[in-house]
């Protein structure tokens, strides 16, 4: 397992250890989730690939075990400003996609990736 592998786990992606993730890790990027038709917010931390033999690392931001879930974009920002992150990417998921079995397209046009600064 690499580095990267070991340190990007579930368990370090915890909001209290943000900071230093982020210190290590600069090109952390942040995606909040938003469904269609729902108020709540989630927090994907991505990590894009180094190389070939590596993957894409993907994990929910967590608090006490459990995926964080935020009322409103505003819960996000001071989350992530606490963490030391300055900007994320809204992402809109349509039920419609869930229900034919299409996948997110995050790297599609600005209508499904919705750059946030804060």
């Amino acid at each position: 397992m690499s580095r990267t592998a070991s340190i990007f786990t579930p368990s370090a992606i915890f909001t209290s250890n943000l900071q230093s993730l982020m210190a290590e890790y600069p090109a952390l990027e942040a995606r909040v989730i938003s469904h269609a038709a729902s108020r709540f917010y989630q927090v994907q931390l991505v990590l894009e690939a180094a190389g070939e033999e590596e993957e894409e690392r993907c994990e929910l931001l967590m608090k006490r075990g459990k995926p964080m879930l935020f009322r409103s974009l505003e819960d996000v920002y001071s989350e992530l400003k606490r963490g030391g992150m300055s900007r994320a990417w809204l992402v809109s998921q349509v039920a419609n996609d869930e229900m034919i079995g299409r996948p997110p397209q995050y790297h599609q046009s600005l209508s499904s990736r919705i750059p946030l600064s804060f």
